[in-house]
């Protein structure tokens, strides 16, 4: 008899799970999807988090065991799926960050659970519903544990009225949030499905010229309307039998220009080119001068400055993308890009922050086949051809029966799917800067760069930044970093210095100024102020102070830090019976429209009237008086 023969029947369906979970974890990620709190990635975590939940649940698996059984898919699978193996290193990593981030959420979770009040909560409480949905939306506290920790605090389900109570109430907290959702572009107008049956295709010829005349005008749009004309200071959106403007598409946005009539009685600026559906291309103008209808013939002008500078970032991007996976490993998949006339920024997954010398080592990549000048040539294959060419096509991207095939050099190096616009060769480039690197998703990260005269424009920037700087420091170029750390240095020693005569300053004023005295109140010694001129570790360190001073009392310090008002409020531990410190910030912190808490013998609180600061400091003299006398 086999080991999971002689598991228990809820033990045998935790295996299940785990395994089930296991091999689409595995595929999801090799894919490129990533446990996230949107979408599909939100979809893959829900399934690692349930699998994960359950070997910790119901097998005991303290320790991190389910990128172990992932790993145990791809080696099982890699024969029928090679992209297993070679993405078994990224699988592992990403399964075990998610499978010890749940770990953390979990207890955060289960601590969150324990602070609910249940004291007046209901079966049939509909807050409390959502309350625990959103600590297991938030937090993955289990479900199981949930229902467990509400029967043992006294409210009781049927399994099934749980599990449909709780399910209406995640479902409504999600559809506040939109978190699960994929994301969906608005709906489209249905003015465009009927121009297009109406006038057919757009002809594009952007590929070959960035000027067009007899380009016939064949639909004026406005909103969800056709029009005949459009006039002068009026804007629309042109639709054109013939254009050379590229429509936003793939990431790379849409052209600007110019569409003027032959006789010059007409002229409109085109600020965007998009394609709402496929085969009809909208041009958004603004008619500078004259009027134009549907019928007019005119010619149509891109502007050649920014469409150059967008092809250059465009082929740059591709670059970077082959430049990623040689560099940080085969790993790297697209999750998005931006090309702009005057920046790229390209998505992609990986696990960390990029070194300084991965960044570099990208560039010099990068650059080096911009310095060779490879030619960039386009191919029309069929897709499963592209495909055996060893073409790198997008996840989720929906492709014809015929594609673009866009190779650098001999495609060794780079050739993917694209329907762009790019340079002649490489070297049209120029030069290419990454300038920031970024997370914005578990396991994804953005690279903003830049190629050609921004790139040169950022050079010089930067030289003349450094420039300034060795003026105002007095030092050469090699020492400038050793110039500012000794700087920085010295300015942090300024500010303790005067952080600690300010310290001084308010100790002594509280020490010798009769004002500052403590008041006697039912035998207890309490000193209750405003200070100035102190941050809030300092305050803190005053209160310190003051109360060692006392050795038995009361401490209430106040200070102004622009528009807010700061409290603290110390209680000796021999007097924390009688009075506690948490009370009495509850009681003065409305003063200054605020909240605050915290323990029996230290409270801290504060708000945004900070006028009203004197109130709060009389107001705990006031209830000290009540509480103790």
């Amino acid at each position: 008899m086999s080991a999971y023969e002689g598991l228990s029947e809820s033990k045998q369906f935790a295996c299940r799970v785990i395994a089930d979970h296991a091999r689409a974890t595995a595929f999801a990620i090799a894919d490129g999807i990533l446990p996230g709190n949107e979408g599909r990635n939100y979809v893959l975590r829900k399934i690692m988090r349930r699998a994960i939940y359950h070997g910790r649940e119901h097998l005991g698996q303290k320790e991190p065991f389910f990128y172990k059984v992932c790993d145990l898919v791809v080696e099982n699978f890699a024969a029928a799926y090679p992209e297993l193996e070679t993405q078994r290193d990224f699988i592992g990593k990403m399964v075990r960050l998610e499978e010890e981030r749940f770990g953390n959420t979990v207890t955060v979770g289960l601590g969150k659970l324990s602070e609910l009040d249940l004291s007046k909560a209901k079966a049939d409480d509909g807050e409390l519903f959502i309350s625990v949905a959103k600590l297991y939306d938030t937090f993955g506290t289990p479900r199981d544990l949930i229902r467990v920790f509400l029967e043992q605090s006294g409210i009781a389900f049927e399994e099934d009225d749980f599990n449909e109570r709780f399910d209406a109430a995640l479902t409504e907290l999600q559809k506040e949030s939109g978190i699960g959702k994929t994301e969906r572009k608005s709906e489209i107008s249905p003015v465009y499905a009927e121009v297009l049956e109406a006038v057919g295709k757009n002809v594009f010829h952007g590929y070959e010229t960035t000027e067009l005349d007899n380009a016939k005008v064949v639909a004026i749009i406005d909103g969800d309307k056709r029009f005949d004309a459009v006039k002068e200071g009026e804007q629309a959106g042109i639709v054109l039998d013939n254009t050379p403007f590229y429509a936003e598409s793939g990431g790379q946005v849409g052209d600007q220009g110019v569409l003027i009539a032959a006789d010059g009685s007409f002229r409109a600026n085109v600020s965007d080119t998009y394609s709402p559906v496929a085969g009809l291309t909208i041009h958004k103008v603004t008619v500078e001068k004259g009027s134009m209808k549907v019928g007019d013939v005119i010619s149509a002008f891109v502007d050649v400055a920014k469409r150059d500078a967008a092809r250059r970032n465009h082929t740059a991007t591709h670059l970077l993308h082959a430049a990623l996976k040689e560099v940080l490993g085969t790993h790297v998949k697209q999750a998005g890009s931006v090309v702009a006339p005057n920046y790229l920024r390209f998505d992609f997954s990986h696990y960390q922050p990029m070194t300084a010398e991965e960044i570099a080592e990208v560039e010099d990549l990068v650059n080096r086949y911009v310095l060779q000048n490879e030619p960039v040539t386009t191919d029309i294959m069929a897709i499963e051809d592209a495909m055996r060419s060893g073409a790198v096509a997008m996840f989720g991207e929906k492709y014809g029966a015929e594609v673009r095939v866009l190779s650098v050099g001999n495609g060794e190096f780079s050739r993917e799917l694209c329907g762009g616009t790019h340079v002649r060769a490489t070297g049209d480039i120029g030069s290419f800067k990454i300038t920031s690197d970024e997370a914005i998703a578990s396991g994804v990260r953005r690279i903003r760069a830049i190629t050609g005269f921004d790139a040169f424009n950022r050079f010089r920037e930067d030289e003349r930044l450094i420039d300034a700087s060795l003026g105002v420091l007095k030092t050469q170029r090699d020492n400038l970093a050793n110039a500012i750390e000794r700087l920085q240095e010295d300015l942090k020693r300024s500010r303790k210095e005067i952080d600690e005569l300010r310290l001084k300053i308010a100790t002594g004023g509280a020490a010798g100024d009769a004002g500052d005295d403590p008041r006697d109140i039912a035998g207890v010694k309490v000193v209750a102020k405003v200070v100035d001129g102190i941050d809030g570790n300092g305050m803190r360190q005053l209160s310190d102070t003051l109360l060692a001073r006392l050795k038995s009392g009361i401490v209430v310090l106040g200070r102004r830090d622009e528009a807010k008002a700061g409290l603290i409020v110390r209680v000796s531990a021999d007097l924390t019976n009688r009075i506690k410190a948490g009370d009495v910030i509850r009681e003065i912190v409305g003063h200054v429209g605020g909240k605050g808490g915290g323990r029996p013998d230290m409270a801290e609180g504060g708000g945004n009237m900070p006028e009203k600061l004197e109130d709060a400091i009389d107001a705990a003299y006031v209830y000290a008086e009540r509480i103790l006398s």
